[in-house]
């Protein structure tokens, strides 16, 4: 019991940090033109949650899935790097003002995810079925800003 609240505090921390140093709130990032057919962005923040509780889960199966001998700290650390990439997003983009480097990070947690995914397959199949919103919303997201990319700076 004592694993699941770590890994969901740890998890926490490094999925939603960036949000406790940056806000996408931030005026230059609302001032972005948008596309006409985002009309869901006050969802965003909803899946991302979603998303979150999705990745812990996930985490909490592998973890309590593998044996007392062979604890899965690589694929924990490939969990951390995605809960880090993402909440990287949210800092690259407002601070640094680069839609470019938001899309990198994002793009490259979608990969770590797909990876990950295959991953965690053989210990958990329920664990890698929790990826899928990720799997789904990451391209949607990364499509997202470069689509903000094309409306601004072009």
């Amino acid at each position: 019991m004592k694993a699941r609240w770590i890994i969901t505090a740890v998890s926490a921390a490094l999925f939603f940090g960036g949000s406790l140093f940056t806000s996408l709130r931030d005026p230059w990032f609302q001032g972005l033109r948008r596309p006409d057919w985002l009309t869901f962005e006050f969802l965003i923040p909803f899946i991302w949650i979603f998303i979150w509780i999705c990745t812990t889960i996930s985490a909490i199966l592998v973890w309590d899935k593998s044996s007392k001998r062979f604890r899965p700290w690589l694929l924990m650390g490939i969990y951390a790097a995605i809960a880090i990439l993402t909440s990287a997003y949210s800092p690259v983009v407002v601070e640094f003002r680069s839609l470019i480097g938001g899309m990198i990070v994002g793009g490259l947690a979608t990969v770590l995810v797909y990876i990950l995914a295959f991953l965690v397959k053989p210990i958990s199949q329920t664990a890698s079925w929790l990826f899928l919103p990720y799997a789904i919303w990451g391209p949607i997201g990364t499509y997202l800003t470069w689509v903000l990319i094309q409306l601004n700076f072009q």
